[in-house]
């Protein structure tokens, strides 16, 4: 008897592991709106940066956050970061681009014009990552 509990066990798990494996490998692409809206908006922050970096680099910031709750993904950024971290091909950019951000909205202190243009640098890359193709 205890064979059959046995035999159904594993039939259980690996239903469970595949139906998990099948969700993490789907992956949504961004229909046209949706792609239109970001490069759009990606072209706005590109012509703001020069006169504004600080603002460009809260827009990016907003811009993947908005590209990755159209994923699926839930939360904060940090939290839908975390979550998503595997589909960036350099997640450490992306929370150093983070960071900066962070830095901006928190803090009244200026930003060093590399890191900024740095940081736009990581969002582009982040954006590419999840199908934006800017």
């Amino acid at each position: 008897m205890w064979i059959v509990g046995l035999i159904v066990f594993l039939l259980v798990d690996l239903i469970l592991v595949g139906w998990i494996l099948l969700r993490r490998k789907r992956v949504r692409k961004f229909d046209a709106k949706e792609l239109s809206y970001i490069r759009a908006q990606w072209i706005k922050i590109i012509d703001a940066f020069g006169a504004h970096p600080k603002h460009a680099i809260l827009d990016a910031d907003k811009l993947l956050d908005y590209a990755l709750m159209k994923k699926g993904f839930e939360g904060n950024l940090g939290d839908k970061l975390k979550v998503a971290g595997a589909r960036f091909s350099d997640l450490d950019a992306v929370w150093f681009a983070h960071r900066l951000r962070n830095k901006i909205a928190h803090e009244l202190t200026g930003i060093n014009g590399e890191d900024a243009k740095r940081a736009l640098t990581n969002y582009k890359k982040a954006l590419n990552d999840l199908g934006a193709k800017l």
